[in-house]
C-alpha cells in the first residue's frame, strides 16, 4: 500500500501551515475520546481501587451486600471456618464506616467519609508508594488516622503539604489527629477515606454493639503459594453455605464495577460523549480529504488517464488517512495525559493512563481517519477521468 514515491507524504505536507489545522482537528477529536473513556474508566476504577490494593486471594462478605458500600456485616466466627483451610495462609479483618462516619475541622460543616480499619501488625496492602507501611507507628497512637489525599477540599484539611503536617478535627463527634496521607480516590459513594488501627476504629464507632469487632465488613484471605484461588474459593464456600459469600479478587472487582455499570447511567453518557467525540473526528478529517482531493482532482484525473487504476487511489487516500490518524494521535495523546494528571488531581477520581488504553484510542482514530477518507474517495472513484478536466 505504502509506494516508494510518498505521495501521500507529500499530498498533506506541501502546505504546512494547512497540515498543522489538520493535525490540530485530529487531535481534538482523539483529545475529546480520551477524555470520554477517562471518565468513564476513573469512576468504575475508583470504585475498587481499595478493593484492588489490597494484597489477597479471596474476599468473603455478607450475601446481601451488594455493593461494598452497602453496610451489612457478618460475625467474625465466619472467619475461623475460613482459616480453617488447609490452602489458607491468613484471614483478616476489614471495617469499613460509611454512614456513622462525619468528619469536620473547627469552623466548618461535618462531612461523611468512608474510614477503614485494619490489623496494623499486618501488611495488608500493596503499598505501591510505601505510604501505609512508613506511617503504622503513628496510627498506633489513640485517636490517630491518615487520610486519603484526593479526598475532597470541603473538609478543610491541607493534604498536599510535603512534609505534612499533624492536622486536628473531629470525628463522629471525638477528636481526631490527621498524622499523614496515602493515595486511593473517591469514587461514587465516598468523597474522601481515613485509614485507622481496629483499636481506634473501635472508639469511634461503639455503636456497632458491645464489641465492635464482633462483626466484619469484609474478610481478607490470603491464600498458600501455588494454590488456585478459584478451586479454593468453592471448597470455602461449600464449608460455609449461605451465611457469606466469598469471591476471588478478580471476581469481587468485576462484580462492584458490574453493578455500578447496571445501575448508573455514567457508562452510557460517557460512551455518547465518545461517539460524538469520533463523529467530530470523521467530519474533520473528511473535510480535510475531500478538500484535497479536490484542489488535486485535475491530476487526478491525468493518472486516471493514464491507467491508474481505482485500487491505486485506494490506496492513496487510505495512506493519506493513516498518516493523518498519527500525526494527530500523539499530540492528543500528550494533552490527555496532561488533562488526566490535572483532572485527578482536582476530581479525586483516579484518571490511568493504561497501554490497552491507549491501544483502544490508536485504533479507534485510525478507524476514524480511515472511514473519513473512504467517504471523501467516493467522487473520485465514482467519476470518469474525461469529466475530472
Amino acid at each position: 500500500m505504502f509506494d516508494t514515491i510518498p505521495l501521500a507524504w507529500k499530498n498533506l505536507t506541501h502546505d504546512l501551515r494547512k497540515l498543522a489545522v489538520a493535525v490540530s482537528g485530529i487531535a481534538f477529536a482523539v483529545l475529546l475520546m480520551f477524555q470520554q473513556r477517562g471518565f468513564n474508566d476513573a469512576l468504575f476504577d475508583s470504585t475498587v481501587e481499595i478493593v484492588r490494593v489490597l494484597d489477597c486471594d479471596i474476599i468473603a462478605v455478607h450475601p446481601a451486600r451488594f455493593t461494598l458500600s452497602n453496610e451489612i456485616r457478618f460475625p467474625t466466627a465466619k472467619l475461623d471456618i475460613i482459616a480453617s483451610s488447609e490452602n489458607v495462609d491468613f484471614v483478616e479483618r476489614v471495617y469499613i464506616e460509611n454512614v456513622a462516619a462525619r468528619l469536620r475541622r473547627s469552623g466548618l460543616k461535618a462531612r461523611p467519609i468512608r474510614v477503614i480499619g485494619f490489623n496494623l501488625d499486618r501488611d495488608l496492602f500493596i503499598d505501591e508508594f510505601a505510604d501505609i507501611a512508613s506511617q503504622k507507628e503513628r496510627l498506633h497512637e489513640p485517636s490517630t488516622a491518615i487520610m486519603d489525599r484526593l479526598s475532597k477540599n470541603d473538609y478543610g484539611f491541607d493534604l498536599a503539604t510535603v512534609p505534612f503536617s499533624t492536622q486536628d478535627g473531629e470525628l463522629s463527634g471525638k477528636a481526631i489527629r490527621i498524622v499523614g496521607t496515602f493515595r486511593s480516590g473517591r469514587d461514587f459513594a465516598n468523597d474522601g477515606n481515613l485509614l485507622m488501627s481496629q483499636s481506634n476504629f473501635v472508639q469511634y464507632f461503639r455503636y456497632r454493639g458491645a464489641d465492635p469487632l464482633s462483626v466484619v465488613d469484609v474478610g481478607v484471605v490470603k491464600l498458600l503459594p501455588n494454590v488456585n484461588a478459584e478451586t479454593t474459593c468453592v471448597e470455602i464456600q461449600k464449608k460455609l453455605g449461605e451465611s457469606v459469600r466469598v469471591f476471588t479478587k478478580s471476581q469481587f472487582i468485576e462484580k462492584e464495577q458490574r453493578f455500578w455499570k447496571q445501575n448508573t447511567p455514567v457508562g452510557s453518557i460517557f460512551f455518547i460523549g465518545m461517539c460524538m467525540g469520533f463523529a467530530v473526528g470523521v467530519i474533520i478529517c473528511y473535510q480535510i480529504l475531500a478538500s484535497d482531493i479536490a484542489e488535486h482532482m485535475r491530476e487526478f484525473a491525468t493518472l486516471k488517464a493514464m491507467g491508474y487504476t481505482n485500487n491505486y487511489f485506494f490506496g492513496l487516500v487510505i495512506q493519506q488517512a493513516v498518516y493523518l490518524a498519527l500525526l494527530g494521535f500523539f499530540p492528543g495523546l500528550l494533552a490527555s495525559v496532561i488533562l488526566f494528571w490535572i483532572n485527578s488531581n482536582a476530581t479525586g477520581l483516579l484518571m490511568i493512563m493504561t497501554l490497552y488504553r491507549v491501544s483502544f484510542i490508536l485504533v479507534v482514530t485510525l478507524a476514524m481517519c480511515i472511514i473519513s477518507g473512504l467517504l471523501a474517495l467516493y467522487k473520485l472513484l465514482a467519476a470518469d477521468p474525461a469529466s475530472l478536466f
